[in-house]
């Protein structure tokens, strides 16, 4: 039980994250009044406590206190429920605990006959919103549901809502056949899902149609949303943001295929792959053959280096500065690869790019804020914020010369640093 100190829905909340169902289980006994927010949109996407769980013993005791089951979340784009998400044993339970299976989970899980019902009495569930604003079609989990949904009138190329994907799309990395099925029944198709799926006839039809579809990227760039509150192509999650068909196809075994992709690349996007991929010796000797390659690099070829810093690769940030990139490029939301280095708390790659005398006080484009701002933001708020050098960053930063802000800010480590540096 937590001391008397200890805030208790602080400690029901990270009982419940680390699925300690017997802790939350007395918590709830001990403050009754927390049975009544159960219900309540407090968990991530709008949405109530039930719908994240992922244990048999969790549900037991959320129901045992009185969850709905079928609660669902509030998300604009889209209500989830557990169903929707749930490991499947888990959700095969929910179901004889008192479940509701709507199409999209009855796809998700296989259940055909189940499916074949709903469907039946109502042909237009196979075009209902779910979760997302997902259609049926986006869960379908086997190519035999895929069919159905298809043979009854689902649009196979029908985009979510808060990611405006297709179903092929959301299915690209954990579903590879039902994705190369609807390839094969006609869905739209681009050459980052060729690269996927390894299908070199269709990377050479994409090329063949659009040469420069080689320098796409995962990126808002070639995935502009029309609707501003859209979090962003899914397949920033499905293939993973600044993906580009050549790491596509080697995330997904390919080597075949990035070679195919190399022949058919620029000299300026072959030195990009090479670099981004950690291949020193390739880079130098293509570099070695072509000397001026170098300042012939576009700006998406500059964005390489932020991207690899969004990535934090040190590894891959230092190549391409020892090669000649500059270290002023602007990538995602205007920042350089400084303020990625600072927002991860990486003080080995704010140390490397410092020896290249980034500029100290650019700011952002969308927040406004300097590398210093993004390591005090990302102490407490950071993907790192657990395991970054934050106090290490900031002291770099500081000695390089950045401007230190008007008051303390940033976790109590951080803190420290700025005092000494006469932050009051």
């Amino acid at each position: 039980m937590p001391s008397e100190q200890e805030n208790p829905l602080e400690a029901l909340k990270a009982a419940f994250h680390s699925d300690n169902a017997p802790l939350v289980r007395q918590l709830l006994d001990a403050h009754p009044a927390f049975r009544t927010r159960l219900g309540d949109p407090v968990m991530a996407f709008d949405s109530p406590p039930i719908i994240h769980v992922r244990s048999r013993a969790m549900l037991d005791v959320l129901l045992d206190a009185g969850a709905d089951i079928n609660a669902r979340s509030t998300w604009w784009a889209g209500s989830f429920g557990l169903l929707d998400a749930a490991p499947l044993e888990l959700a095969h339970y929910a179901l004889q605990r008192g479940a509701t299976l709507t199409a999209h989970a009855a796809a998700r899980l296989g259940l055909l006959d189940r499916l074949r019902e709903m469907v039946g009495a109502d042909p237009s569930l196979v075009h209902a919103r779910g979760g997302d604003g997902q259609t049926p079609l986006h869960f379908a989990s086997s190519i035999e549901i895929a069919d159905f949904l298809l043979d009854h009138g689902a649009d196979i190329d029908a985009r979510d809502i808060d990611h405006e994907s297709t179903p092929a799309q959301w299915m690209i990395k954990e579903r590879h056949a039902v994705a190369r099925h609807l390839a094969t029944r006609g869905c739209h198709t681009d050459i980052l899902m060729a690269s996927a799926l390894g299908d070199r006839e269709l990377i050479l039809r994409h090329l063949a149609e659009n040469p420069a579809s080689i320098g796409i990227s995962v990126s808002a760039v070639y995935f502009p949303m029309r609707d501003p509150r859209a979090g962003g192509t899914i397949y920033t999650w499905t293939l993973g943001l600044n993906a580009t068909p050549h790491s596509t196809a080697a995330r997904f075994g390919h080597p075949g295929i990035v070679a195919l992709l190399m022949e058919h690349s620029p000299q300026e996007i072959r030195l990009a792959e090479y670099a981004a991929s950690g291949n020193e010796a390739a880079a130098r000797a293509l570099l070695a053959g072509s000397p001026d390659l170098i300042r012939h690099l576009t700006k998406r070829d500059h964005d390489r280096l932020v991207s690899a810093a969004v990535d934090n690769r040190t590894d891959v940030v230092r190549l391409m500065l020892e090669l000649g990139w500059p270290a002023d490029a602007r990538g995602q939301h205007g920042g350089t690869a400084l303020h990625w280095a600072c927002f991860h708390g990486n003080a080995a790659m704010a140390g490397v790019l410092l020896q290249y005398h980034p500029p100290l006080e650019a700011t952002d484009h969308d927040y406004h804020a300097t590398p210093l701002g993004w390591a005090l933001h990302g102490s407490e708020n950071g993907w790192q914020a657990r395991t970054g050098d934050y106090p290490a960053t900031v002291e770099a930063l500081l000695r390089a010369g950045a401007k230190p802000p008007a008051a303390l800010r940033g976790t109590p480590g951080v803190q420290e640093v700025l005092k000494r540096h006469g932050v009051r």
